[in-house]
């Protein structure tokens, strides 16, 4: 299937929005993150709005968006309206952020975080079509959501590493930790979804990720880039803030921050990638038999 880039955009946009924000309610459960929430809802916010706007492009015609009101059952429908729902919502989050109000500022996060978490699930949901079989697994959506995972919260531990308390540093490390791994897992089991699902046919069949014309994609932008760096700067950054780097003994928390921004650019590099794929391998039954 042709690859639809502004819904592909869309996606990975979401998915910072979500992961910084499920990092920044975790911070406000645990009392924590203060510096550094205004500049992370900010950010959480921009991925939003330009998400959205992005999508809008997918229509032939975007000046008729408005007529997705009038069709609330669609995916792209629903979509929009968790949009404009989690961008209500992080705009109360960031005025909130520059007051003193924090039953305000912690009730807004946690729905935040729940908004966060129903967006890349939505959005992932709205490609389970029967018809296109190495789309319809609950694999998809889940994969979604754990990619944004790991970019919000590795992006949001790098501004905590840079701006936040130190007493911080290891808890943000450790929630950065989690959304890798959780998109390690994710990712996988998506890829397991792709070799087992219904209907095998060459067009979908996971020979094309293994050794086929997606071999070198799947390889260095999922694997290698997309998970096994992601994984590893993370976890090398969690055991230099605990036991120090070379023969000082002592690490400077920007460098620790560069490694997680790496991570997080590696991450956004295979959440394209995988997207890349899973449009590749998105052939309907139809389409197989017929043509």
């Amino acid at each position: 299937m042709e690859i639809q880039w502004p819904l592909l955009i869309f996606s990975v946009l979401l998915g910072v929005t979500s992961g910084s924000f499920v990092f920044l309610a975790v911070g406000e459960l645990r009392g924590k993150f203060r510096d550094v929430r205004f500049a992370g809802a900010l950010i959480a916010l921009i991925c939003l709005a330009v998400g959205g706007c992005v999508s809008v492009l997918h229509m032939g015609h975007p000046e008729r968006a408005t007529h997705l009101l009038g069709n609330l059952g669609s995916g792209l429908s629903k979509e929009l309206f968790v949009v404009a729902i989690m961008g209500i919502v992080a705009l109360i989050y960031l005025v909130l952020a520059k007051k003193d109000y924090p039953t305000a500022s912690k009730v807004s996060g946690v729905l935040g975080a729940v908004l966060g978490l129903v967006l890349p699930f939505v959005a992932g949901a709205s490609y389970l079509i029967a018809a296109r079989p190495a789309w319809d697994s609950i694999a998809l959506p889940l994969m979604f959501l754990g990619g944004g995972l790991a970019m919000g919260m590795t992006l949001m531990c790098g501004l905590v590493l840079l701006r936040g308390a130190d007493d911080e540093r290891g808890f943000a490390l450790k929630l950065a930790l989690a959304g890798v791994l959780i998109m390690a897992v994710t990712t996988v089991a998506y890829v397991i979804w792709i070799a087992v699902a219904p209907y095998q046919a060459p067009t979908r069949s996971i020979e094309r990720l293994i050794s086929g014309d997606m071999a070198v994609m799947f390889w260095a932008g999922v694997v290698v880039i997309g998970i096994v760096v992601p994984v590893a700067l993370t976890a090398l950054a969690c055991v230099q803030s605990t036991k120090g780097a070379g023969d000082s003994g002592t690490v400077q928390p920007k460098q620790l921050a560069m490694y997680l921004f790496a991570a997080c650019a590696c991450t956004a590099i295979g959440a394209v990638v995988i997207r890349i794929i899973m449009y590749g391998v998105g052939t309907s039954v139809e389409q197989f038999i017929y043509h």
